[in-house]
């Protein structure tokens, strides 16, 4: 199994998700690897939100955040629609 550390990334959506704003994309730091940002629905910059790890696994936490935040838009549009 692959490892089984924890996204710092996903821990802030999931902590935005039932708040005014959620999380509405996720940014790199060019000159700060391990630093990123998030911005809410309202506008709200978040962060820097620090993550753990080398450059491949700061890489592999920010696909695994996109992806988790692009699936939770995938189920409000599916909510919305019904």
């Amino acid at each position: 199994m692959g490892m089984s550390t924890s996204n710092e990334l996903i821990a802030v959506i999931d902590s935005n998700r039932n708040s005014d704003a959620s999380v509405k994309a996720i940014r790199k730091q060019k000159y700060a690897p391990s630093d990123f940002y998030l911005t809410l629905t309202s506008g709200r910059q978040v962060g820097p939100v620090k993550c753990a790890g080398d450059q491949s696994e700061l890489d592999r936490k920010f696909v695994e955040a996109e992806a988790y935040l692009a699936g939770l838009k995938g189920q409000a549009g599916l909510r919305k629609a019904a």
